[in-house]
């Protein structure tokens, strides 16, 4: 609402006057292999950022970063028993990869 533009406001009117030093906190790098999910005021926006430089407003934005890397881990063995009575050990990696990231977040 009204209360999140002023705030947004306010924010910008602080960040330009200390520009040169308020990069070091308003300039974020997302890897190719990543994308930032950004909240403003606690809201989604609309599209995630990346790979690349993004800008943030320090005091009213949060980002997460997703890696969108496909990731594996071993499952442990385990011994199972089938309907002839004999004992089987199974072992079992298992991959995933994040398709979309907001709704992964």
């Amino acid at each position: 609402g009204v209360c999140g533009y002023i705030l947004i406001v306010l924010s910008i009117c602080i960040i330009i006057p200390l520009f040169p030093i308020a990069l070091c906190f308003c300039l974020k790098i997302v890897q190719e292999y990543e994308r930032a999910i950004i909240f403003r005021l606690g809201r989604v926006l609309s599209e995630p950022k990346g790979p690349g430089l993004f800008f943030i407003i320090p005091c009213t934005d949060t980002f997460i970063k997703v890696d969108k890397r496909t990731v594996s881990f071993d499952v442990p063995p385990q011994e199972i028993l089938t309907k002839d009575s004999v004992t089987v050990a199974v072992d079992a990696v298992v991959y995933f990869k994040i398709a979309n990231p907001m709704v992964s977040v």
